[in-house]
């Protein structure tokens, strides 16, 4: 015993003098490797649902492979719906669900009268086949394998995060004069289109995600108004699409709901995390509830103007007293403390939700209202834009463009001297009830001019789409441990890593997009007795599993 001490202590000696030493031809970084251990896969017992996960991945693999063989082909299952395959949810304009990547399908444009009318895409993917499920349901177990092997098993060192400000800006300059100057697109000159939507939310996450990945602290506040702007576009898109569609089926909420936390829930069985941590999702999942509740609830009166006047008061009235009101919301979501608890040791299991959501408990609010309002913004634009009369007519609507792009910019500017100077604790409590300023002022600004109106950053547009995606793999595939550190694929190399980081990153982001479409088509058509199959057979393939996972570890493994 007593030799085995020494040698141990003469081992931790050696590995503290090498640790120490830096050889003459080592390449230096401000980052370093956070612990030895991670340059070996960590052992960790995978739980039973990450074996019963890889039971049905084997399953559905040797499924496939005996019909890839013996050339079996079935005929492609119609799709019920003539929607499905635009997005997989709400297939509504960019804005109209505010939820990171969510919207493909339907544009927004203006009739005669100056009412929101919808155009839908005609491009519709055709509902897979058999095959085509089984194929995708192996690219997503593969996926979620790589999940599961950079962030539960972590066979990448740890890499610490540095952040440096010059680099940080530098990256985030080439990034947008590479958009600007080589991927500018025009678009239909319409109010908030689809591109422009679309491209607002790629830029918005690009901050996002490099905000976690360099740790960029100092920019904290922007990132807030960041989700603000999300949320903002929950109201304002889920809103829009029920006074435009007035669906308000099982089956609509169903695929938006779909859309939403699908992927959201894999991720929390394979790497075995809780679902707050992912508290997007979940903040996005409840207020889009509220606008489903808010505009089917009396559907009848959201054709009158006093009457919805009273459904919005009625809606502020209630949000002020869960949120404004101290206390009453951990009473409030009491219930649903088994989805949205989140175990730490510093507050209780309710402090992480009600925090988070009631960050932006107004600004979903205006989303609304904006929506409701848009037909007369729209009309206003056409006015000072349409051909005048004469010259002084022309000379007026100018005058009133330009007073209003001046009232825009000194309301921006007195918000940012006013509040975002602020440090972050300072500043979280005034952001419920300042966050719609900027964003109303970003939107006025944004469409003010034609020429603004008609071209977008196709770049970002791009990343756009898929932002649900990439908000959701940043944190496993780019990073690692609840983002706290950086996942090493070439140790020793920053920039090079975080290259090769970015393009496996956007790459997995794109392909989770596509699956997550392709499942949502086919697990969902409109036939409901078709999606209740769909869910019995996925319960008892799932007890299968399970059953299947405890004999493994019962008997094989131990």
């Amino acid at each position: 015993m007593e030799r085995l001490l020494r040698k141990a202590v003469k081992d931790m000696s050696r590995f503290d003098n090498t640790t120490r030493t830096t050889s003459l031809g080592q390449h230096h970084t401000e980052e370093h490797i956070v612990k030895s251990s991670t340059m070996k896969p960590i052992h960790r017992d995978p739980t039973i649902v990450q074996l019963a996960l890889f039971v049905i991945f084997v399953a559905v693999t040797i499924i496939y492979l005996i019909r890839k063989f013996t050339k079996h082909r079935d005929i492609p299952i119609p799709d019920p719906d003539p929607e499905a395959g635009l997005d997989g949810a709400h297939n509504t304009n960019s804005v109209r669900d505010g939820t990171p990547g969510i919207n493909a399908g339907v544009k927004t444009g203006s009739s005669k009268k100056g009412v929101i009318t919808a155009r839908t895409n005609t491009d519709v993917k055709p509902s897979p086949n058999i095959d085509d499920l089984l194929r995708s349901t192996i690219i997503f177990g593969v996926i979620m394998g790589y999940y599961f092997l950079c962030d539960y098993i972590k066979v990448f060192p740890a890499l610490e995060r540095k952040y440096n400000r010059d680099e940080f800006l530098f990256l985030v300059f080439i990034l947008f004069l590479v958009g600007c100057a080589f991927t500018i697109r025009s678009t239909p000159d319409k109010i908030l289109n689809r591109n422009q939507t679309e491209e607002w939310k790629g830029w918005m996450q690009v901050m996002f995600v490099w905000y976690h990945y360099f740790a960029a602290k100092e920019w904290y506040n922007w990132i807030r108004l960041y989700i603000a702007c999300y949320v903002w576009m929950t109201g304002f898109g889920n809103f829009s699409f029920f006074w435009l569609r007035k669906d308000f089926s099982f089956w609509r909420m169903l695929k938006m709901l779909f859309r939403l936390n699908f992927l959201v829930i894999f991720v929390v069985m394979v790497t075995d995390n809780q679902y707050m941590l992912y508290y997007i999702c979940a903040m996005h999942t409840y207020w889009f509830f509220t606008v489903y509740v808010f505009m089917g609830v009396l559907s009848s009166w959201n054709e009158h103007r006093f009457k919805m006047a009273i459904k919005f008061a009625v809606y502020f009235v209630c949000n002020a007293l869960i949120f404004d009101v101290p206390g009453v919301a951990p009473v409030i979501f009491r219930p649903l403390q088994v989805i949205l608890g989140y175990r730490e040791r510093k507050y209780n299991m309710m402090h992480e939700w009600t925090f988070r959501v009631g960050l932006d408990h107004w600004v979903c609010f205006v989303g609304m209202l904006c929506a409701y309002n848009y037909p007369h913004f729209e009309s206003f634009i056409k006015f000072v834009e349409e051909t005048s009369a004469s010259a002084r007519e022309k000379y007026t609507k100018w005058a009133m463009k330009m007073a209003l792009v001046l009232i825009a910019c000194l309301v921006g500017v007195s918000w940012y001297v006013l509040f975002m100077g602020k440090d972050k604790f300072a500043y979280n409590r005034i952001h419920p009830y300042t966050s719609f300023i900027p964003i109303v002022v970003f939107i006025v600004l944004r469409n003010s001019f034609p020429f603004l109106r008609r071209y977008y950053v196709y770049m970002f547009e791009w990343l756009g789409k898929i932002t649900l995606e990439t908000y959701l793999s940043q944190l496993h595939v780019y990073l690692q441990s609840n983002a706290k550190h950086l996942i090493g694929y070439i140790p020793g190399y920053h920039l090079l890593n975080f290259a090769l980081a970015t393009i496996i990153y956007l790459g997995i982001s794109h392909a989770l997009f596509n699956l997550t479409t392709e499942f949502s088509t086919y697990l969902i058509p409109k036939d409901m007795k078709t999606v209740l199959r769909h869910v019995i057979l996925g319960a008892v393939i799932g007890a299968l599993a399970v059953g299947v996972a405890f004999w493994v570890k019962s008997v094989i493994i131990l």
